[in-house]
């Protein structure tokens, strides 16, 4: 069962002035647990005003390099990037074992081109697959292009810079910025779909790259992706993490208005099996997902964004039939073997078996 660990805060630093890069001690007797690869998110939560928040943020450390470290975007009025700017060493976080799809599979013997693509606070996977991958794959090379508003508010600067001076036949680094006059009008302006066919066309082109990784906002994942594919980039070497709820789902929870209250009615009975144990509880017609539901009936079950992005809710349909209202963390293959967002799921049927323990 993912769960979460106190994992004790071994430094709190700037990774920009809007930005913070929190390194967490992982006990022995956990390393195991919090294994992961390069490009995977830490779900984390804090007690904040007496109330249980959670949020997902990215890991910018490489595997097998300790302490853990992710990279937080501290957000005017945000309640959890806040609460993290104040930590400080021995502090802890609650954290659960690293997760995600976005990831990059390493290969000592590869000789690949890869080429990657980010916007923001999405640099902080990226950071971790350019590292991991220069660091492993000897013989392969990575490509770049970071889109900011401004250089003052440009995460792992230094880090970045770093990697391009210990591999500089095999580091490209570009920032763009949308904010600020670049000597080069080339490296101005935002990552918008003109934008990236120019820089492609300058630094890509006679290249073929074997992979790209895209990171960024919604509208920014679509529109990269979309260019690199009309190039020729096969869908399934497009690699691609969202962060926040995308733009269209929050302008529709802020616009309409919610149903007039009304008797709900028993809609069905869902069953969890979580550490080969098993709980029933009843959903009705007013509870609004599987997570929501369960926890109306004293039922914990692991979420963090609640927008479908990170999967952190992702479990195995084993009976029945739900409804997912979005889906922008499973592959088609995952869905297509059963694999559900519980946070996005109401069931279809009378009777609905979610098992956690199936992965």
């Amino acid at each position: 069962m993912r769960r979460y660990h106190p994992l004790r805060i071994e430094r709190v630093e700037r990774a920009a002035a809007d930005a913070v890069r929190v390194a967490l001690a992982v006990p022995q007797e956990l390393e195991e647990t919090f294994r992961f690869l390069p490009g995977q998110h830490l779900p984390v939560q804090a007690t904040i005003g007496g109330r249980i928040e959670r949020r997902t943020y990215s890991i910018c450390s490489p595997p097998g390099v300790l302490p853990l470290e992710i990279g937080v975007r501290v957000q005017p009025g945000g309640v959890f990037s806040g609460h993290v700017e104040r930590l400080a060493a021995g502090d802890t976080l609650d954290a659960m074992p690293p997760f995600g799809r976005f990831h990059a599979k390493l290969d000592p013997e590869a000789s690949r081109t890869c080429v990657a693509f980010a916007a923001g606070s999405g640099i902080t996977p990226i950071l971790s697959i350019v590292r991991a991958t220069l660091e492993t794959e000897r013989a392969s090379r990575f490509i770049l292009f970071y889109g900011n508003r401004s250089q003052r508010t440009t995460m792992f600067v230094d880090e970045l810079y770093a990697l391009k001076n210990r591999f500089p036949e095999r580091l490209q680094l570009f920032f763009v910025f949308s904010r600020e006059e670049q000597e080069f009008p080339l490296f101005g302006g935002r990552l918008d779909a003109g934008k990236v066919r120019e820089l492609y066309a300058r630094f890509c082109a006679e290249l073929e790259p074997d992979a790209a990784f895209i990171c960024g906002p919604d509208t920014m994942i679509d529109t990269v992706r979309g260019v690199l594919e009309a190039q020729g980039l096969p869908a399934a070497a497009i690699h691609t993490e969202r962060y926040g709820v995308p733009r269209k789902r929050a302008e529709a929870a802020a616009t309409v208005a919610p149903p007039p209250a009304r008797a709900s009615a028993h809609l069905a009975d869902v069953t969890v099996i979580m550490d080969g144990h098993r709980k029933t509880f009843a959903m009705t017609t007013g509870d609004p997902n599987v997570v929501d539901a369960a926890a109306e009936h004293g039922i914990e079950l692991p979420y963090s964004c609640k927008g479908g992005v990170c999967a952190t809710c992702r479990t195995f349909l084993r009976e029945g039939r739900v409804r997912m209202a979005t889906n922008y963390a499973l592959e088609d293959w995952e869905v297509e073997k059963g694999f559900v967002l519980a946070c996005q799921s109401r069931p279809l049927t009378p009777t609905v078996v979610l098992d956690y323990d199936e992965i």
